[in-house]
């Protein structure tokens, strides 16, 4: 999130950072924002010299003044970027609501958490920056980042509306990405009319709706899963007809497979009851430590499978909505 500390908008208002209530929300705003990286902007950086808020501070917090004045002096005549909103900070109330937005997370609502959710850590650990990397695997507290799951894609409208309801109240504006499964048949079919429903309650409550291109999130698994589960059980010709079925499929076949009905989407028991579904057990490799180049084998199987860019998309949506 942008943060805009400026001088009042209107005439001869006590500017925001000669107003003693306000400094300890300006303090934490500033720490908050490098701890779940977003931006604070000092817009009007050459009043602040003689300000109570830069003559009270510490000398630690000074200093990151500085740094936020010096940065506001060199980007003075720069245009900012569009791709997210700016908070203004000119009054105590403002201050106040501002930490308040910096402390709350983006959401991210998905059908189910063990499937959904693991491939979605898998996209941030193999093709996210840095930063949002780092916000998710080493998360602040409070977390800036929260993957919520619904249970079901049934729950979902009622799940948004709730959300929406609970940020109206806080008087915070409503930040949630909602990830739903096509469950396209074919390239050429529309999405569900479940996905439908949930992509339209999700705008009318300003949320941001996200219907993958595939059928399900099992049809981005990267060709190193399968081939690692090949070696799961060699002997058995019934699971590795599975996975040697599922790399031989043509694009359109592999996109839009119903991977439960192959039998590759929930383990049967006796192959893993910590990790029940593919996707879990590919978070599972890819959180376990590897050489550069392997990682960066099983990243490239990932985004050859991500032809549709779906998991870039929405990792920019991430992006923008933090």
């Amino acid at each position: 999130m942008r943060f805009v500390v400026e001088a009042p908008h209107r005439e001869g208002g006590l500017p925001v950072w000669d107003d003693s209530d306000a400094l300890v929300h300006l303090d934490r705003l500033i720490a908050r924002a490098d701890e779940a990286a977003h931006e604070v902007v000092l817009r009007d950086a050459d009043l602040l010299d003689e300000s109570e808020w830069f003559r009270g501070a510490r000398p630690k917090a000074r200093d990151r003044l500085l740094e936020l004045c010096e940065l506001a002096r060199a980007s003075a005549w720069t245009t900012p970027s569009a791709q997210s909103a700016s908070w203004p900070v000119t009054t105590l109330a403002e201050a106040e609501r501002a930490l308040r937005m910096a402390n709350s997370p983006v959401k991210i609502l998905v059908e189910d958490r063990l499937r959904d959710g693991a491939l979605l850590e898998v996209a941030v650990r193999l093709l996210a920056g840095e930063t949002l990397r780092l916000l998710w695997i080493e998360p602040p507290a409070p977390v800036a980042i929260d993957v919520l799951h619904a249970g079901g894609t049934g729950n979902m409208p009622g799940f948004i509306e709730r959300e929406a309801e609970q940020a109206r109240q806080a008087d915070l504006p409503l930040r949630l990405i909602v990830i739903v499964d096509s469950d396209r048949s074919g390239p050429q079919q529309p999405p569900s009319e479940q996905a439908t429903r949930i992509e339209q309650v999700a705008l009318q409550k300003k949320a941001r709706p996200f219907i993958l291109t595939k059928r399900e999130g099992e049809n981005y698994i990267p060709d190193a899963h399968w081939r690692a589960e090949l070696q799961r059980n060699p002997n058995n010709p019934n699971w590795t007809q599975k996975m040697t079925d599922i790399m031989a499929m043509s694009a359109d076949d592999r996109d839009y497979c119903d991977m439960e009905k192959l039998g590759c989407k929930q383990l049967t028991p006796h192959y893993d009851q910590n990790c029940p579904y593919h996707l879990e057990i590919l978070l599972q490799r890819v959180r376990e430590p590897h050489d550069p180049a392997s990682l960066g084998a099983i990243a490239e199987g990932l985004r050859a499978r991500d032809h549709s860019d779906d998991l870039v998309a929405i990792l920019k949506l991430i992006e923008q909505e933090r």
